[in-house]
């Protein structure tokens, strides 16, 4: 059986680094990541992850997140989580309430 279609390329971002390793870049404004880098997605956590995930899959469900985002803001909370958690990623129990985005 042959299929046939038409398919568009992901829209990529080529990001070159600074110059000195003094002025990092600053964390993408996203509803869905926090100001300490921190990115909450189901997908990330022990709950959403699937053993027939890719690498590749991973990473065009992150681009897919950070390129479809119309909203300019940090999540509810960040100052506090930020200044109060400092667990590691994959030790934080995320709820995942927010399909909006």
């Amino acid at each position: 059986m042959l299929f046939f279609g038409m398919a568009e390329a992901p829209e990529v971002q080529f990001i070159s680094l600074p110059a000195t390793s003094e002025t990092p870049r600053p964390i993408p404004m996203h509803p869905h990541i926090y100001s300490n880098g921190i990115i909450c997605l189901d997908l990330l956590g022990s709950a959403g992850w699937s053993p027939i995930q890719s690498v590749e899959s991973v990473c065009m469900s992150i681009q897919s997140m950070l390129t479809g985002n119309t909203k300019n803001e940090r999540p509810p909370g960040d100052e506090e989580f930020v200044r109060r958690d400092t667990r590691r990623p994959r030790d934080i129990r995320f709820i995942y309430d927010d399909h909006t985005v």
